[in-house]
């Protein structure tokens, strides 16, 4: 029994939220499923974005040359 005590005690030292995850895996896998699809969507927004903007600064860019 003392390894996995061991092994949990290297992962809290190694940074891994151990609450985060026994919270995580109290939820359905609907709920999971739900929670990454709507972190997925905003990624894609961010993704998105940060394309349009870089676009206004490369056509910004391209008139002052």
């Amino acid at each position: 029994m003392e390894k996995p005590v061991q092994a949990l005690e290297e992962a809290r030292r190694a940074g891994i939220d151990l609450d985060l995850l026994d919270a995580n895996l109290a939820l359905s896998v609907k709920q999971r499923w739900s929670q990454h699809d709507a972190a997925l969507e905003l990624a894609l927004k961010l993704e998105q974005a940060g394309k349009n903007r870089d676009a206004k600064l490369q056509s910004t860019s391209a008139k002052a040359d």
